[in-house]
């Protein structure tokens, strides 16, 4: 992909908001959307670029990658990281076995005894939500030095971030998806 910086005018960092990312989003779908006589292929090219800096790690390993360094997605993630795996791994799991015993109930009785499990399987998946966000905004913070120090100079520590980022970025569309099926469950009771 061609530099999603200059295809969005925004100045070439890491460092950046979501809140420039999304202004100058729309500012560049005002100029180029084909409804304002923009051609189909710039708009969508505006449209993917926009949504690669919106997210942290795709960001960073687009600029791993810009250095002309290798990009690895295997390889070393922040021990911080992999210390929230089992947790998420775990309060998922409750949601699923939830799930699945609501779906199997065959009496009114038996659903409600399950759905006071509710708030608490609701509380957990907001804290877990809480720990993963709180590791990805530290691990936002680098994007600074690295930004400061040179990406080229970075790379390898690029590459560890950026790893660790994905696996935030699922867990957090994991964690999300759960709290959407507990309350397809309990819609889907009444």
């Amino acid at each position: 992909m061609k530099d999603p910086f200059k295809i969005l005018e925004l100045p070439r960092g890491l460092a950046i908001s979501s809140e420039k990312i999304d202004k100058a989003y729309r500012e560049a779908s005002r100029r180029l959307h084909p409804d304002s006589g923009g051609e189909k292929e710039d708009f969508q090219e505006m449209a993917a670029a926009a949504e690669l800096l919106k997210s942290p790690s795709r960001r960073l390993r687009w600029a791993i990658e810009s250095t002309e360094s290798a990009w690895d997605g295997r390889g070393r993630v922040p021990t911080s990281v992999m210390d929230l795996f089992s947790p998420v791994a775990e309060v998922i799991q409750k949601v699923d076995q939830f799930e699945l015993e609501r779906g199997n109930s065959k009496s009114v009785l038996g659903r409600a005894v399950l759905d006071a499990r509710v708030p608490e399987l609701k509380r957990e998946l907001e804290d877990v939500l809480q720990s993963v966000s709180d590791e990805e905004a530290g691990l936002l913070e680098v994007f600074e030095e690295f930004d400061r120090g040179g990406w080229l100079e970075f790379a390898e520590q690029m590459g560890e971030v950026a790893r660790g980022l994905s696996f935030l970025e699922k867990w957090q569309r994991e964690i999300r998806a759960a709290t959407g099926k507990l309350f397809q469950a309990l819609l889907g009771g009444l």
